[in-house]
């Protein structure tokens, strides 16, 4: 969104009570989150009486399960726009600044594949970035509104991942932080031999990237040829983030957890 906002031309700037337009990013995984982001958006919507703020946007996870919740309880909220629909971000802004006053929805259906090629602005340091994999996901666990919030498991065909790569790389990226809601599933959605193991050997040929770590590996799809090329792969850290759910098999029954 950023990147889309700048390549329209607007001015990204760091003093938020300065700014026109403010999009807020939601979350609501937990109660803990979907309390901050309320607090978040409350926060910042005063700008609209002690700053420059002339739309407030709230977009993600929060914005796509309670979209009618916002607008109608949270008068200072100028629009909503869905977790796939982040590309509608422009006109979004655009419809807010022209309308004065009406309401704005952007939602597409939640499984829409990822859009490639979007022109994309790094805010974290310049040597590493998050290269998101996968959107999605198919667990059904029972205590998880993911699935319902970000569709079906969709990995990204590996020769965009590879494209990305090397731009980011052209731009200074030297470490690459690989994030879906499970990355050992890359792939099996796709035909053909397009795997994890396999996305990571491609990745260390990327001229460029130094390291390469991977987050949110679920033990039950780590293979042998995944470890294989994490330990003959001189580019991939040596560890897994794995995210432990609970030790005891009855809690992991009721949470539909497979491990």
């Amino acid at each position: 969104m950023l990147g889309l906002l700048n390549e329209a031309g607007f001015t990204l700037i760091a003093d938020e009570s300065e700014a026109e337009v403010l999009v807020v990013n939601t979350c609501c995984f937990i109660e803990d989150a979907k309390r901050e982001s309320i607090e978040q958006i409350l926060d910042v919507a005063k700008y609209k009486e002690t700053g420059a703020c002339k739309a407030l946007i709230v977009t993600g996870c929060m914005a796509q399960r309670y979209k009618q919740e916002i607008l109608d309880e949270m008068p200072e909220v100028d629009a909503v726009v869905g977790t796939t629909s982040y590309d509608k971000i422009v006109e979004t802004v655009a419809e807010v600044l022209k309308e004065n006053g009406i309401k704005v929805q952007n939602f597409e259906t939640i499984d829409r594949e990822h859009i490639e090629n979007m022109p994309r602005i790094l805010t974290t340091a310049g040597y590493f970035a998050y290269m998101k994999i996968a959107e999605g996901c198919d667990n059904k666990c029972t205590y998880c509104i993911i699935p319902s919030l970000r569709g079906k498991y969709r990995s990204r065909p590996m020769d965009q991942l590879i494209s990305e790569a090397k731009r980011l790389a052209k731009d200074g990226v030297s470490e690459l932080i690989l994030v879906a809601q499970d990355t050992t599933l890359y792939g099996t959605d796709l035909s053909g031999d397009e795997t994890l193991a396999k996305l990571l050997n491609e990745l260390g040929q990327v001229e460029g990237i130094e390291w390469i770590r991977i987050l949110y590996c679920y033990p039950e799809n780590i293979t042998d040829e995944l470890i294989e090329e994490i330990k003959n792969n001189d580019k991939v850290c040596k560890y897994l983030d794995i995210p432990i759910q609970h030790a005891a098999d009855p809690v992991l029954k009721r949470m539909a957890r497979k491990s």
